[in-house]
């Protein structure tokens, strides 16, 4: 039990910044990471995964790819009842270009330019071939 508690505590703070750059503005990156790791845990413990943070990245992914289609059904059922949203924030346009972006695509912009990770291992922790 130590030993999974110790190794959340080390993929915390990447997982987050991760789920802030990939998900969704209006889902806070504690709630995917948590969300993340409690379906993963459902599954078996961390430590008897092979790459438990690429893992974890990869259900991140997943997740806000998922929010993001549900929130584009809640958008596209409020304009057809002419109800205004007011969820939605403008953002300056360097932010609303990124956030524009699936959650694959910012997932790798994330791993190669801020994490450093080549193609190559960014595509391999988002599930996508290197020339997509």
């Amino acid at each position: 039990m130590q030993e999974e508690v110790e190794l959340f505590r080390l993929l915390y703070p990447g997982l987050r910044r991760f789920a802030a750059v990939t998900g969704p503005i209006e889902i806070d990156p504690d709630d995917l990471v948590q969300e993340a790791v409690a379906r993963t845990l459902a599954r078996g413990p961390l430590s008897t995964l092979d790459d438990p943070g690429a893992y974890l990245r990869r259900a991140i992914v997943n997740l806000s790819a998922n929010s993001r289609r549900g929130m584009s059904r809640w958008r596209a059922a409020a304009a057809r009842h002419g109800s205004p949203d007011d969820a939605v924030t403008e953002y300056p346009s360097d932010m609303a270009d990124l956030l524009s972006l699936e959650p694959t695509d910012r997932a790798l912009l994330f791993l190669v330019d801020v994490e450093g990770a080549s193609f190559a291992e960014a595509c391999l922790l988002v599930g996508c071939s290197e020339p997509t």
